[in-house]
């Protein structure tokens, strides 16, 4: 790891062993949880050289997720210990910093996704480098400049000034058509599989049987009332599954719940069992207040535990009492239908990989191989690599 610090001097201590470098810029982890696949692809077809960049307004905790997913973080950017709490405290820090970092990197692209803090600085001193920008989920992701806050104002702003566009469905809302907007899907979709084989059969009884998922994480004693109301929705609606962390996983309560075939009970599940359950889940109960702001990020409403009930312009977080977060869920089932996960080949992190390839003029198409696609599931290393430039690029 190289932790950045633009009093030290500079980090280009990376050997010149390919034409063209990206930084993989990631500022939370559910960014990181797109951004990890691709620089496994980045890494597995090996004409580009990716480097990782943890930072945003808790960067070990980014750092600590790449290496969580197998993913080297090449550069942590720690802010100054006197930056202050507030967004504008943490963005200047950024903008100095990452400005710091491009011109020491001078990089031939970067990469960012969403619409985080962390992502639109990146692009802004990007754009003021006239370094070429990669979004991903680009275009608008919804019709409401303040949903979510603030992020959707982010992703359109970046989508102004980034040259290639990666969406996961369909064409890219806001931004430019034409041939750099490229549709690759969700790459969290080419993360690893669950290791924890409970949270592999409660994945595949909910896909199986059509069922909601519902991950509750506590760890307050105070929370423990949440758990007398999981056996009423349990009772309440046949069809849901429930995956129960945190530490009070361990306590009686949770225990007995756990016996329940639809129940399963993880006390202490690796990044990559939390990301994958929350992913399918259609809600997140939970008194992490960490967990519950990264989950709007990976697309699943959260029920914030005894946190403070402050409004949010087209809130997908809810701040609740513990024993009032039965009902709150049961808002969010009545409400909803179920989740219908995007279709996934396994290819979302190649197809990324590729486009940019195309990009510096690697590869003559944007689009992987038919062939390579039409023959299911893929080592990230099997993509075209050839060396003829693109006129298009």
């Amino acid at each position: 790891m190289t932790v950045f610090d633009p009093t030290s001097g500079d980090v280009s201590g990376f050997p010149p062993d390919h034409e063209h470098d990206v930084l993989l810029i990631a500022g939370s982890r559910p960014e990181v949880a797109r951004l990890a696949p691709v620089a496994g692809a980045v890494a597995a077809a090996d004409r580009i050289r990716g480097i990782t960049v943890a930072t945003g307004p808790d960067p070990m905790s980014v750092h600590e997720a790449f290496e969580a997913l197998g993913v080297l973080t090449d550069i942590t950017i720690l802010l100054p210990l006197e930056t202050g709490p507030g967004m504008a405290d943490v963005a200047a820090a950024l903008f100095t910093r990452l400005d710091q970092l491009l011109v020491d990197q001078d990089p031939s692209a970067v990469l960012v996704h969403g619409g985080g803090l962390a992502a639109e600085v990146a692009a802004t001193v990007a754009f003021w480098r006239r370094i070429p920008i990669v979004h991903m989920q680009a275009g608008m992701g919804t019709d409401d400049l303040l949903c979510p806050f603030p992020q959707e104002a982010h992703r359109r702003v970046i989508g102004q000034l980034a040259s290639l566009f990666l969406t996961t469905s369909g064409s890219a809302l806001g931004s430019p058509l034409g041939p750099n907007v490229l549709t690759i899907g969700d790459t969290i979709n080419s993360l690893p599989g669950p290791r924890h084989q409970g949270c592999v059969d409660a994945l595949e009884r909910m896909h199986d049987q059509h069922r909601r998922l519902i991950v509750v994480d506590l760890a307050r004693a105070s929370s423990s009332p949440v758990l007398r109301g999981i056996a009423d929705l349990l009772e309440r609606y046949p069809r849901i599954e429930i995956v129960l962390f945190g530490a009070l996983a361990a306590g009686e309560a949770a225990q007995s719940l756990g016996t329940h075939p639809r129940v399963t009970v993880v006390a202490e599940p690796a990044l990559p069992d939390q990301l994958a359950v929350l992913t399918a889940a259609t809600v997140l109960v939970s008194d992490d207040h960490e967990l519950v702001v990264d989950a709007p990020g990976l697309g699943t409403l959260a029920v914030l535990v005894d946190g403070p009930n402050v409004p949010q312009p087209g809130d997908s977080i809810r701040s609740i009492a513990a024993h009032d977060a039965a009902a709150a869920v049961a808002q969010v089932l009545d409400g909803d239908h179920g989740r219908r996960a995007a279709a996934s080949d396994g290819f979302e992190a190649a197809r990324a990989e590729q486009a940019v390839a195309w990009m510096f003029g690697l590869t003559r198409s944007p689009q992987l191989p038919d062939d390579l696609v039409g023959g299911g599931r893929h080592s990230p290393g099997e993509v075209e690599s050839d060396s003829e430039e693109s006129s298009e690029a």
